[in-house]
């Protein structure tokens, strides 16, 4: 027997919108519409499931125990329709045509994105990239939210229904100032990095946790230093090491610009280093768009990185 539940996508829209602000002045400004036309629309699809879906005594708005029965399902009603939509336009097109929403964290957007953007503009030139510079944790739940196609960053990952595309090895340097005791050295083992004077992205880049375990560095001994600062841009911690001192780790792809004052210094083998790839949801209908993406990524990168074996590397786990 058919379902008699009637209601529409527009509507479900408006209530994970709703759902994610918490507000309906803020849900109807995210979906332009008039905050009216948005609860008016909500309460006719109240009414037609028979349970109301939002406690709107509480600040912020919060979800009724119906609520958080069905609201997971509402977004994979909504995510399968939205695969529904793709998979029209790439049959009715090239599928090399269309538009890729991606999340790039931080440490790879500004070295990558120059030399990856013109390889996509020659080979794929109606191939549209939207891309948003975010956190590992934020690219993850963009994902699941469906509000991005794919994320690069560093792997593994290792969650369930993500599925990882790994691409290629970045190792990792030492960028000290030249009057630090480590710029003496012409390589430099582990064992060398235990100097203090380290500086540290911020708390949620998986670099900050890469450095760290390739220092052996314990959060007690960093809170100990006489300057604790700590940045979301790599660009920031080369330039104190440039002006001020210390030394940072920085990865192969942003060793091209270091300051006049500054030495790097390569390690010795095992060189630690990181698995950069692609994530994506599992069954993706735009799968051959980011294969595409994943053979540009490859494409452009500097030969010597391209040649990189796992054998010579020691790749350091994200967490």
């Amino acid at each position: 027997m058919p379902s008699k539940i009637n209601f529409s996508l527009t509507q479900i829209e408006y209530v994970l919108a709703v759902h994610k602000h918490g507000h309906f002045a803020k849900a109807a400004a995210a979906c332009y519409v008039t905050q009216p036309t948005l609860s008016m629309q909500i309460q006719k699809l109240e009414e037609e499931l028979g349970a109301v879906i939002f406690d709107r005594s509480k600040k912020p708005i919060l979800l009724t125990e119906v609520g958080k029965n069905i609201i997971d399902q509402l977004q994979i009603i909504l995510n399968e329709a939205k695969k529904v939509d793709g998979l029209i336009k790439i049959s009715l097109h090239s599928s090399l045509k269309g538009e890729l929403i991606i999340g790039v964290i931080p440490t790879i957007a500004p070295y990558l994105l120059p030399l990856l953007l013109p390889v996509i503009e020659k080979k794929y030139p109606e191939l549209q990239l939207q891309i948003f510079e975010l956190q590992t944790e934020e690219i993850i739940k963009s994902l699941n939210n469906d509000e991005i196609d794919v994320g690069l960053l560093a792997l593994p990952l290792k969650i369930s229904k993500i599925f990882e595309f790994p691409l290629y090895f970045e190792p990792f340097s030492v960028l000290c100032k030249k009057n630090h005791e480590m710029a003496k050295f012409k390589k430099v083992e582990y064992s060398k990095l235990k100097f203090n004077d380290i500086w540290l992205l911020e708390e949620g880049h998986c670099l900050r946790h890469q450095v760290m375990d390739v220092c052996a560095l314990a959060e007690s001994k960093i809170k100990k230093r006489k300057f604790k600062f700590e940045s979301g841009s790599l660009e920031t911690l080369k330039n104190l090491v440039n002006s001020y001192g210390g030394y940072t780790l920085v990865p192969e792809l942003a060793i091209d610009s270091i300051g006049d004052n500054s030495s790097l210094i390569h390690f010795e083998r095992p060189i630690p280093s990181r698995q950069i790839g692609l994530v994506y949801r599992r069954e993706h209908y735009k799968n051959e768009l980011i294969e595409a993406l994943g053979a540009s990524i490859i494409q452009s990168l500097p030969e010597h990185i391209q040649k990189l074996r796992q054998k010579d590397l020691d790749i350091i786990p994200i967490d």
